[in-house]
């Protein structure tokens, strides 16, 4: 594993070498246009940063390209699955779970987080379709807000092991199996699971997002995985071990409750790992406003992990250097948005002063990268669909709609304003 991470280090360096290379004449050329500092700020966060980041990853990624196989565990799980306000979607989420191929018991427990609408009728419904190999269990929580809602479902918890799953999110029929699978053989604290979309044809930032998902999320967890670092398991798929758990406090009430409760795992020297075979569909915003908060809201998220552990206080150096890599994340954010787009638009009119060989090259890189992925992703047998035009609008704008909510979230987090759960 060390090994591989240096490897993957060395050719993202040796990358950025080259790169360097080409960048110092791409500044001289305008440095006597553009103030010098400006213009090195732009050219390290469009191009040099995201390229060493970018070719470090692809090269692990290609490292560890063989999937992993566990032996089958038949141990008794928990499910929680927290509910605010999810009668259209709870139903669906919950029969996933009833028809799950799972070789011992699962104990779902549904908590009702202050639910207006019609959840507890569906939730009750869904109790006479409970069979031998899957309890359901129904629990209200009063108090308003993600975290104690999960918190009260912990406190249920009786096995060693435990699951997250939203109520907006349907597993594939084997999914407990092989994420179980995982943490039980490897002893991790916490492992997510693989997220697909599950609406991915109901509007075109639906489908945007379904290549963010298949793309850009599932390598960087790949990445992280492969190092038992990963720096998010998702509270809408992922499994615990639950005296870890217990032993960080729970989830904290903030807005990336997920993102926190694995940077203090991960703080304690706990592994944190990925499973791509174990897949779920989940609900994502189809609306631009709403995909622009959520992901505002992941943006605050990532500042509240970064505030909670900062990154020279991790426990291992590889938590260490992916959290560093997060906090980079602001950087490029902020060269994304007053470096390369005034780039673009500059040579729109003909002043290609910002947006140079280095940028194109760049750009193809991520292309290469994503088909890589792509090709991995097929490999697991799950079925997902594709849209040419989804692809497209998420190369050339989804990146900008990301970056602009980021920065947006993390003014929110400066000025402490506080966040709702939905």
């Amino acid at each position: 594993m060390k090994t591989k991470f240096i490897l993957s280090i060395c050719f993202g360096g040796l990358w950025l070498i080259v790169s360097l290379f080409f960048a110092v004449d791409w500044a001289q050329d305008i440095i006597y246009i553009l103030p010098d500092v400006y213009v090195w700020w732009v050219i390290i966060g469009i191009a040099l940063l995201p390229g060493f980041l970018m070719s470090s990853m692809f090269f692990s990624n290609m490292l560890h390209w063989k999937l992993k196989k566990y032996p089958d565990t038949a141990e008794d799980t928990t499910i929680i699955m927290c509910a605010h306000d999810e009668e259209k979607n709870i139903a669906q989420s919950i029969q996933a779970i009833l028809d799950q191929q799972y070789a011992g018991h699962i104990r779902l427990i549904v908590v009702d987080n202050a639910s207006q609408d019609r959840t507890k009728q569906e939730i009750l419904q869904k109790q006479a379709s409970a069979h031998a190999g899957c309890s359901l269990e129904y629990a209200y929580c009063t108090q308003p807000g993600k975290a104690h809602a999960l918190n009260y479902g912990l406190e249920m918890v009786r096995t060693r092991y435990f699951i997250t799953v939203d109520a907006d999110t349907c597993l594939e029929k084997q999914a407990v199996q092989k994420i179980m699978n995982r943490i039980a053989a490897c002893q991790d604290a916490c492992v997510a699971g693989n997220l697909f979309v599950q609406n991915c044809r109901a509007s075109l930032a639906a489908k945007m997002q379904n290549y963010d998902y298949l793309l850009s999320i599932a390598a960087i967890k790949r990445f992280q995985g492969s190092y038992r670092s990963t720096l998010v398991a998702q509270g809408a798929f992922s499994a615990y071990q639950t005296e870890s758990v217990r032993q960080v406090g729970g989830w904290q009430e903030v807005m990336g409750e997920d993102i926190v409760l694995t940077y203090q795992l991960l703080h304690q020297k706990l592994p944190s790992a990925y499973k791509p075979r174990a897949v779920g569909y989940t609900a994502v915003p189809e609306t631009l406003g709403g995909l622009y908060n959520q992901r505002k809201r992941w943006a605050i998220g990532m500042i509240e992990g970064l505030s909670s552990v900062p990154p020279w206080r991790q426990g291992t150096a590889y938590s260490r250097y992916f959290t560093f890599v997060n906090l980079s994340v602001i950087y490029l954010d902020l060269a994304f948005l007053f470096g390369l787009i005034p780039g673009i638009i500059l040579a729109l009119f003909g002043y290609c002063y910002l947006a140079g060989f280095l940028t194109l090259f760049a750009v193809a890189v991520s292309v290469l990268f994503f088909l890589s992925m792509y090709l991995y992703q097929r490999r697991l047998g799950i079925p997902f669909r594709n849209s040419v035009l989804g692809f497209l609008c998420f190369l050339l704008f989804f990146q900008a709609i990301q970056s602009t909510a980021a920065v947006h979230g993390y003014v929110i987090r400066l000025l402490r304003r506080k966040g709702e759960w939905k």
